[in-house]
């Protein structure tokens, strides 16, 4: 073949193997993984994103993850002037403000075959704080165990991770619920993942990781859950669910306060009892339909004054909500915490489709009563309407719009705030 002739026929060739290659099915993940797996002798260490960046050996006894979370914040104020009397007191002000709420390194890994731990700081609000620190043993005969600073076994809200709340913040009720605590907890599901159990011991004391000493501050935790119902593709379920702890308070003394679901606001309602134990019953529930959402929690802390005194209060506080998914998407629901997951939008925005990414419409009310047995620490109700954009699975927008009725302490005209807060989060 001459040189004028040799050139075209690469050019046939190059074309016919293109052809071919772009006729045979692009290999998965899985496959790419095998084959390299195949290679090294399954030495290889996979590198690949899921929810954050993920390192993992190929026989997957050793994991490492790390994430984070970013939740910028701007809250603003119309009170009233009965609300301005009763909260406004020397430099105590109801203002207008933006602020990192959560700003968050995390990393957490598998060694082995049975150790797990987690590392996560965060720096939101200019401080400094341990989250997650902890090692634990997983897989065990009695189930796993875990041992550090982590959330206490109470509460659907409180354990649901704050990348995937419904609303900015927390309900009322949350003022009563524990959260990071250091301790040692015993943990398991059982019935296939259709249910979750959990007990533990802890010791309050600062987020900082700083010793923490005093009399009291200890508690025991518990908490059960259960899954009556959920479809096969888990887009239809019922969680219920109890939460019990017996507390100690440092110094046999308990302080209950709640600002109006506003992280910059100042707090609303207070109280403070003299306290040799406290005893939370929690009672939770959740129903998932499709797109639609409906939970709810009722708190009740039974306080015993100590000796010396004749107050014995009962407090309560409870949340109901729903969520309706416009975009037709359902909210995820991890079972092996026995809480709510994220939501994954069908089409992201902005994306290769150009998708619109999910819109989520939803509404609450909640209460925290703390007026009992002689003690007045004031009532506080909110309703709060939220709208959400998930723009991917990482990103969301959120806008919430809340009116806080304020029941004063000591009695006095009824108050009323209307709060509008927006939040800016990326998570991984």
């Amino acid at each position: 073949m001459t040189k004028k002739f040799l050139i075209p026929a690469l050019f046939l060739l190059g074309g016919a193997h293109a052809a071919q290659d772009a006729a045979r099915p692009e290999k998965s993940v899985e496959e790419r993984l095998a084959e390299l797996e195949k290679k090294t002798g399954g030495d290889a260490l996979r590198v690949f994103w899921k929810d954050g960046v993920r390192f993992e050996s190929a026989d997957k006894r050793y994991k490492f993850k790390l994430g984070g979370r970013l939740h910028y914040d701007g809250q603003f104020f119309d009170a009233d002037l009965d609300t301005k009397a009763a909260i406004e007191t020397g430099a105590t002000r109801i203002e207008d403000g933006t602020e990192f709420r959560r700003a968050r390194i995390e990393m957490s890994g598998e060694v082995g075959d049975r150790t797990d731990w987690a590392i996560a700081v965060d720096f939101g609000g200019g401080n400094t704080n341990f989250r997650n620190m902890y090692a634990g043993l997983k897989d065990l005969p009695f189930g796993n165990v875990r041992a550090g600073q982590f959330k206490e076994p109470y509460g659907l809200e409180q354990l649901t991770s704050s990348n995937h709340l419904t609303f900015t913040e927390r309900s009322l009720m949350n003022a009563f619920v524990p959260a990071f605590n250091a301790g040692v907890m015993v943990f398991d599901d059982y019935a296939s993942e259709r249910g979750t159990w959990a007990i533990g011991a802890f010791r309050s004391g600062p987020d900082g990781g700083e010793v923490s000493r005093g009399d009291g501050e200890w508690a025991t935790t518990a908490r059960v859950t259960g899954l009556p119902v959920m479809s096969e593709d888990g887009k239809d379920y019922v969680h219920v669910g109890l939460g019990l702890s017996r507390r100690s308070p440092t110094n046999d003394s308990q302080t209950i306060s709640s600002r109006p679901e506003a992280n910059l606001a100042p707090n609303y309602v207070t109280v403070t009892v003299p306290t040799e134990t406290i005893d939370l019953v929690g009672l939770e529930a959740a129903w998932t339909s499709g797109s639609l959402t409906v939970s709810g929690e009722y708190t009740l802390a039974m306080l015993e004054g100590d000796a010396g005194t004749t107050s014995d209060p009962d407090y309560a506080g409870y949340y109901v909500q729903a969520a309706w998914l416009l975009t037709g998407e359902s909210r995820g629901y991890r079972k092996a915490q026995g809480c709510f997951d994220g939501v994954k939008p069908a089409d992201n925005a902005f994306g290769e489709k150009n998708g619109r990414g999910a819109w989520e419409l939803a509404a609450r009310m909640s209460s925290l009563d703390l007026v009992d047995d002689g003690t007045d620490g004031g009532e506080l109700d909110d309703l709060t309407l939220g709208v959400n954009w998930y723009l991917n699975a990482n990103t969301r927008l959120m806008v919430d719009y809340t009116m806080a009725d304020l029941s004063p302490i000591g009695g006095g005209a009824d108050g009323d705030t209307n709060i509008l807060a927006f939040r800016w989060q990326f998570a991984f």
